[in-house]
Parts: structure tokens; C-alpha cells; sequence
């Protein structure tokens, strides 16, 4: 595998090379915020890299013979290496890294001298790292030009948008890891009465298989909890007749998973909680296999959202004409979200705008995209009855856009409710 991304980032490299024409690309990695926090490398530097380790720079030059890949990366000293740990230095780095040259970072100031006369630079700065004075000095000496956005950029996006057949392999393991953290939570019911011990369940689960990073903070929100898009405290009790809406998601060499379930912890929903499971499980089931080359985000949206919106006036929660509904957005009191997010080596990958949500670019063969309909009934909303308040429910699974269609990557997931409900009642016997 290594090979394989080897060549794979050199590809990356090449494919960008010819993009700058005469211009210089430099991407500084990111730093540690914590002197004593786990370290994770921007997405972009491990992207055009494969480089785990913080402070270093890449620089991309087309108009430099023989060097037009350079790496310059730290090697810690006796003192560094007792108190902050251990680099692999620029040996090591040459033999895994992609890169013409890698050098030690002391000579990042030397080698810019008078490489960046008059010439434009793509360059973004990392805030705190130790070269940036160096960079912006060269910059302002030498009359070069800075450019923190625009079509260098835009096709580094464009390139990590369409995932590799490598690339999809990382994010299976991801997934599948996910999904097995999903499932000990689900059988972990029995036990747990406190939002914060399925937290430590789910991030249990993917450690004990080599996780290094959780794809971001988890999500476990019970009852009323539930209803809030993005609640990440995870400190509330779990009442006895309550749904767990869980949101969480591994890495696997840097790619992610992120999946949703939401599970009864008594083992059986109730006569409420399965009707509106159940009509988000459609909503969710149609904007899957909804899902091929050609459809943009906005169409899978609309589509999913018809079907929450008339079931959800066949159960009195929403009246009036469905287009209008979605032309208004007025179920937006009770679904706020977006059904799809593009999903890589960020959770929320970069997308191109044309291909964002009200974009007129359809998807294409290679994105790997969420979907996730949802119903949140907020205990502040006279306009739905007091049974159907205080219920947070989402679905979401990860979909590759395939040539003639998709395929569920998170298929594996249990979602159906005598699925789901057997989960939970397995870890009660």
C-alpha cells in the first residue's frame, strides 16, 4: 500500500506541476495548538505529502531543473526529543515521502533566496509556524506576488474532490470501523445510562482497532438532545424510554467515516418514535438510491425532503402544497440541516461552489458524499403537538457516486428498525 501512495502522491504532485505553469506553490503543515495534544496534519500537506509530522513545508517549483518537489521537514534535538518526541528526520522522510530533495527546515530561508523574483506564489499561511516571517520576507524582497486563493487552490480541491480507488479503499476502513463502534454502542445499551459512557464506547471501539484520530468531536445525544444539530457535550442522563442519536466517525490514514444512527435504549421504539423513524428511514433510503452521476446536490435534497415532508403531513406535523413547502423552506423548523456533504480526508471535505447544495454541477463518478434527512421537534414549537416534541432522529450513511450509479459504503451499518431494535436487545440478555 505504501507504494501505491507513493505513486499516487507523485501523480498528485505532477498533475499540479503543470497547473502553476511558471508559478511556485508553497504549503506550509500545520502545527500542534498543544504542546501535549495528539497531532493531526492538515489535510491538503498529507494530501500532496503523505507527511504526518507538524512544522515542515512543501514548495512546488516548475521553473527549478531537477528539484521541483522539495521537502523541508524538522529533526528534533536530545532536548526535543525528551520532552516532544521523535521525528523521522530528513533520511527517513526521503525514503517514504514523495519529493525531489527533502532538507532539513534550517535551509528553507537559503533556498528561497532569489527563487521568487517577480514571480506569483501560491501560499496560504499557517498561523504560528515558525517560517512564516521567513516566507513573507522573501515574498516582499524579492516583488513577488501572493495568492492565497484562486485556481492553484481551486484544483487541489477539484483533485481531492474524485476519490481514487485507493483513496475509497482507506475510507471503507474507516467506515466499517465506524459502523462496528455504532453497533457496540447499540449492544452497550443495557449498561449505560449516562450520554458520555457511549462516547467512551464508541471511541473504545476504534482505538482497540488502531484509530488514531475520531473524524471529530462524537455526538451522543439523548431525548431532547437529540434536536440540536451539532451537540457535542455529551454530559446529560438517558432516560429509560429515551432514543440515542449517535454521530460519530473514525479515521483510517487519514480519510474519515462519519455515520449517524439513532437507537432506543429500552430495545423496542415506541408507537411515536417508530413512525418517525420510519419516515426518516425513507427519506433517507430514497436520497441513497437516489444518488448517480449527473443529479446535483440540490435535486438529492429536494428529493429526500418531499418524502419527509409528506409524511409528515400525513401524521398532521405539516400542512400546505410540498413544492411550495420546499421552494419556502418551511420544514426547515423541523429538518434545518442539508441531506449531503462531500466526506474525505475532512469530514467535510472541500467542495468546489458549483457543486454545493444550491450549485448548478452535478455529481460525479469518484465524490463520496453523506446523506442524512433528519427530524428534530423542538420542546419551543407550538405548531407541533406536545407527543411529537423533544425527538431528535438521523440517518446517514456514506455514499459513493459510481459510474452508473452509487454505492452504500456504510451499508453494513444496521439502520432497519427490527435491525436496530435487535442490536440493542442483544446486550440486554
Amino acid at each position: 500500500m505504501k507504494d501505491l501512495q507513493f505513486t499516487e502522491i507523485q501523480g498528485r504532485q505532477e498533475r499540479l506541476l503543470k497547473q502553476l505553469g511558471s508559478d511556485l506553490l508553497i504549503v506550509p503543515a500545520e502545527i500542534p495548538r498543544s504542546s501535549i495534544s495528539k497531532f493531526r496534519q492538515g489535510t491538503n500537506f498529507f494530501y500532496l505529502t503523505g507527511f504526518s509530522e507538524y512544522g515542515a513545508i512543501l514548495v512546488l517549483d516548475p521553473a527549478s531543473e531537477g528539484e521541483l518537489v522539495s521537502l523541508f521537514v524538522r529533526e528534533n534535538s536530545e532536548k526535543e526529543q525528551v520532552w516532544d518526541g521523535f521525528t523521522m528526520g530528513v533520511d527517513k522522510t526521503s525514503e517514504v515521502c514523495p519529493a525531489d530533495k527533502v532538507r532539513h527546515i534550517s535551509e528553507f530561508e537559503n533556498f528561497l533566496s532569489g527563487r521568487l523574483q517577480g514571480r506569483r506564489v501560491h501560499y496560504k499561511a499557517v498561523d504560528g509556524h515558525s517560517c512564516n516571517d521567513v516566507i513573507e520576507h522573501a515574498i516582499n524582497s524579492q516583488s513577488a506576488e501572493i495568492l492565497a486563493d484562486g485556481d492553484v487552490f481551486d484544483a487541489i480541491v477539484g483533485m481531492r474532490m474524485i476519490k481514487s480507488p485507493l483513496e475509497v479503499e482507506q475510507m471503507r476502513s474507516a467506515i466499517k470501523i465506524t459502523g462496528e463502534a455504532h453497533h457496540a454502542c447499540m449492544r452497550a445499551g443495557k449498561h449505560y445510562r449516562q450520554e458520555y459512557q457511549f462516547d467512551a464506547e464508541f471511541e473504545y471501539t476504534g482505538k482497540m482497532q488502531g484509530v488514531m484520530h475520531q473524524a471529530f468531536g462524537t455526538i451522543v445525544a439523548a431525548g431532547n438532545h437529540g434536536t440540536c444539530q451539532h451537540y457535542v457535550e455529551n454530559s446529560g442522563p438517558i432516560g429509560e424510554q429515551d432514543l440515542v442519536l449517535l454521530d460519530g466517525g473514525m479515521t483510517w490514514n487519514g480519510y474519515c467515516g462519519d455515520l449517524t444512527r439513532t437507537f432506543p435504549v429500552s430495545g423496542t421504539f415506541s408507537s411515536i418514535q417508530r413512525d418517525l423513524y420510519e419516515l426518516v428511514l425513507s427519506a433517507e433510503k430514497a436520497g441513497v438510491e437516489k444518488v448517480a452521476p449527473g443529479i446535483r446536490m440540490i435535486d438529492l435534497h429536494n428529493h429526500s425532503a418531499a418524502i419527509l415532508i409528506d409524511g409528515l403531513k400525513e401524521m398532521g406535523l405539516m400542512k400546505g402544497d410540498t413544492q411550495e413547502l420546499i421552494e419556502s423552506e418551511a420544514y426547515k423548523r423541523i429538518w434545518p440541516g442539508a441531506l449531503c456533504h462531500s466526506l474525505g480526508l475532512d469530514v467535510h471535505d472541500p467542495i468546489l461552489p458549483a457543486y454545493r447544495k444550491d450549485g448548478d454541477k452535478a455529481i460525479e463518478p469518484g465524490m463520496v458524499i453523506t446523506v442524512e434527512p433528519g427530524f428534530y421537534s423542538q420542546a419551543f414549537d407550538p405548531e407541533i403537538p406536545a407527543e411529537f416534541r423533544q425527538i431528535g432522529i438521523r440517518i446517514e450513511d456514506n455514499v459513493l457516486v459510481t459510474e452508473d450509479g452509487y454505492e452504500n459504503l456504510s451499508v453494513e451499518t444496521v439502520k432497519e428498525i427490527a435491525d436496530v431494535e435487535a442490536m440493542v436487545q442483544q446486550g440486554k440478555r
